[in-house]
């Protein structure tokens, strides 16, 4: 009674006395599943068919509900195994429907009955598979008889075109739906003729009337007697493909436009830096033609410097660079043996998944450019030349006039070198000290006694000591040269060489004490052209034999102008003298060979001595 009671009051919920009258009278086994797959009524045939008892599908309706597989047989007839009370498998045949209940929503209704041998087994697999492939499948499928009038669709069509929404209705007739009606009237057409279409372009409308496009391939559907009475079509959605056709169409035409018509060279090549494309212009930069260079090694063709890098480490370059790497001066041999320079900037390819595919290396043609900057360097280094001829020319007119000083000008030249040289390794003349100014220092340093020739042979040649009065003439020398090198400087519209010049000139012999001449400057105040000059300068006296004195060595040099380091000179350029100092023995040695061959003997036997004397040293300690 209990039991009786329990399933009355949950069927009450849902049906009324009437239904529940007409469900006692089914002959076949019933079941009936709420909103929620719960059981909320049985029968009393499906007691009987099945075996089981009320107690047992009350307390196991989970494993009942297993065996009817509820997921496949949805809106569906199919054969299904129930085990009775003994665990025997018996076959069953179930029907699922959905059931509408006003207010109370919906409910499924099963009904089981055993199944009857004489069905064709074989049919009823057919219509299962046949039900299950058609609201299961993702492509929209419809029957239609041949006046268009819609028969059944599958879920798929439902949700594509939109009428999966409670407020649209499915229309009666496939016809509306067609955005261009001869499409339909094709089809019909093919169908009688061939009784099947293979996709067919069509153009449908969706509930929202928007356009789509479908590939449709449709079969017929015939009677006993082989008259078609209607078909079924599959439509496959192609709109977003098409559009995507569309495009690339458009595209790769204008891709193949813009390759062929922009001015640059471009050569495609693969990971493997085999060549798979160039366009017009790289034919006629290299005199090949695309079909030449097509599947050849780009090394084998463009690399004509066995030391540049190889197009494998130029790939690796432009994937550790961000897929981009830069060559602006590259020299290159067309098919003819033309050299050619070119501007070329390597590019990474990549697919839609973000994977390089290829390499693009476009180059703009310097040829001409580099051969006018060639012709350009070649004569400004002529000017150069012949510019220095003629200034060391001028600063030997002072040696001229005196034979002792020999090769003076030559080594001042090349101590300043040095000077400045080391200089530029310290921070704080890094960006100051470039190597224009070490060309300009180099010229201008020789210049530095140049107002010499305004001083009469008489005491610029004086064997012996020079009176107050004689000294106050030769120290006039600095102003005249840099009065003389001022008025050349300025109908220059630019700086020069000759800017630095009469730095030099006039300022040479300034001390960092404040107690030089021709003004006196202390310091910074002193151009550092002039600083450099300086201890060149004293250097080169100390060590050269003058009318009035002996040649000093070089050790006594240094330790002389070692002393005077913030006195007379500029202590840091003192610093970077000491360190530099076996530099300057050398080159005065070198320049020494150079004016007079013959003491080569005594050069080599001092250089013995020394290297005795350093074994020795060295075996002492």
């Amino acid at each position: 009674m209990l039991q009786e009671q329990y399933f009355h009051e949950r069927f009450y919920t849902f049906a009324s006395q009437l239904v529940l009258k007409i469900i006692n009278d089914i002959t076949d086994g019933l079941v009936i599943l709420s909103q929620k797959g719960d059981i909320i009524f049985f029968n009393d045939v499906l007691l009987r068919v099945t075996g089981w008892k009320s107690s047992d599908i009350l307390n196991r309706e989970r494993e009942f509900l297993e065996y009817l597989n509820l997921d496949l047989l949805k809106n569906s007839e199919m054969k299904v195994q129930i085990p009775d009370q003994q665990g025997t498998f018996q076959s069953f045949v179930c029907t699922y429907f959905d059931v509408q209940s006003g207010e109370e929503g919906s409910y499924a209704l099963i009904k089981i009955k055993p199944e009857d041998p004489g069905l064709d087994n074989d049919l009823l697999e057919y219509k299962r598979n046949f039900n299950l492939l058609f609201n299961n499948i993702d492509d929209p499928l419809f029957t239609a008889d041949l006046h268009g009038r819609i028969l059944s669709v599958n879920k798929a069509f439902f949700r594509f075109f939109g009428y999966d929404r409670p407020d649209v209705t499915l229309p009666k007739s496939i016809v509306s739906m067609y955005a261009y009606s001869d499409e339909l009237d094709d089809k019909l057409m093919k169908l009688l003729s061939h009784h099947r279409v293979d996709n067919l372009d069509s153009h449908l409308y969706t509930v929202d009337k928007k356009v789509v496009r479908m590939l449709d391939t449709s079969w017929a559907i015939t009677n006993e007697a082989g008259d078609i009475i209607g078909y079924a079509s599959q439509f496959k959605d192609v709109t977003y493909v098409k559009n995507l056709e569309s495009r690339l169409k458009i595209s790769e035409r204008n891709y193949s436009i813009l390759f062929d018509t922009i001015l640059s060279s471009i050569i495609l090549i693969d990971p493997e830096g085999i060549i798979l494309n160039i366009n017009t212009p790289a034919e006629k930069l290299y005199g090949y033609s695309r079909d030449e260079v097509t599947a050849q090694r780009f090394d084998d063709l463009f690399r004509t410097d066995k030391k540049r890098p190889s197009i494998t480490k130029l790939i690796g370059l432009v994937d550790a660079n961000e897929g981009k790497y830069i060559e602006t001066e590259v020299r290159r041999i067309g098919r003819d043996g033309r050299e050619v320079f070119t501007f070329a900037v390597y590019t990474g390819i990549k697919d839609l998944s973000g994977d390089v595919i290829a390499y693009s290396i476009v180059e703009k043609d310097l040829t001409e450019r580099v051969r006018l900057e060639k012709k350009l360097r070649d004569s400004l280094d002529q000017v150069k030349e012949t510019q220095a001829a003629a200034i060391l020319g001028f600063a030997k007119l002072t040696e001229y006039r005196d034979k002792n000083t020999g090769k003076h000008i030559e080594r001042i030249r090349e101590y300043t070198r040095i000077i400045a040289l080391a200089l530029r390794e310290l921070p704080e003349y890094g960006n100051y000290i470039s190597d224009e100014y070490i060309e300009d220092l180099s010229l201008s340093s020789t210049l530095h006694d140049v107002g010499k020739v305004g001083i009469e042979d008489s005491i610029l040649l004086k064997p012996g000591r020079l009176s107050g009065e004689e000294f106050d003439r030769i120290k006039t020398h600095s102003r005249k040269g840099g009065d003389a090198l001022a008025s050349v400087d300025r109908t220059l519209k630019h700086m020069s060489f000759l800017t630095m010049g009469k730095e030099i000139a006039y300022y040479h012999h300034e001390r960092w004490d404040g107690k030089g001449y021709p003004e006196g400057l202390k310091g910074t105040e002193i151009p550092l052209s002039a600083r450099i000059v300086a201890v060149a300068d004293v250097y080169d006296a100390l060590t050269s034999t003058r009318p009035y004195k002996a040649a000093m060595s070089h050790k006594d040099a240094v330790e002389i102008i070692r002393q005077d380091r913030g006195k007379l000179f500029d202590p840091v350029i003192i610093d970077v003298f000491m360190e530099k100092q076996d530099v300057f023995e050398r080159i005065k040695a070198f320049i020494e060979f150079e004016e007079n061959p013959s003491n080569i003997a005594d050069i080599l036997r001092d250089a013995k001595k020394k290297g005795r004397g350093k074994k020795t040293k060295a075996k002492t300690v």
